[in-house]
């Protein structure tokens, strides 16, 4: 991340930090700068998965211009959610196994069928037994 990225991200971790008891801040992953710097700041994080996305065995998104990159069928969509959160771990763009850590879920509002999407994973994981609550505490 460029050195102006960073300053931008300390500021708005700084806004944060101010209204923390109201606040989480959303991030893909715990190990990215965004949480690192919130970590280190003492700020109260949720790690998102994205249910719509596939991912590279590396744990990264396969980037939007490559095969796999969106994912479209509800069901199967469904399926990875409940595997990653009762084991941590989805299918790679290789099919291997990734661990993704993910407190949330988030599926694109700009995605065809996400209406469709978001109501298969949410009835699949009520079903699984998957805890679903609010962030708020």
């Amino acid at each position: 991340m460029k050195d102006y990225g960073v300053m931008v991200l300390r500021v708005t971790l700084g806004v944060i930090y101010v209204v923390q008891a109201y606040l989480a801040l959303f991030v893909a992953t715990p190990q990215g700068m965004a949480g690192f710097l919130a970590s280190k700041a003492g700020l109260r994080t949720v790690t998102e998965a994205f249910a719509d996305r596939g991912y590279t065995p590396e744990g990264t998104l396969v980037p939007r211009s490559r095969p796999g990159a969106l994912l479209h069928d509800p069901q199967h969509v469904a399926r990875r959610m409940i595997r990653m959160m009762t084991t941590g771990q989805v299918e790679a763009s290789d099919g291997t196994d990734v661990t993704i850590q993910a407190d949330s879920i988030c599926v694109h509002g700009d995605s065809p069928g996400a209406v469709d999407m978001a109501v298969a994973v949410r009835q699949a994981l009520a079903t699984a037994g998957v805890d679903i609550r609010a962030f708020a505490s």
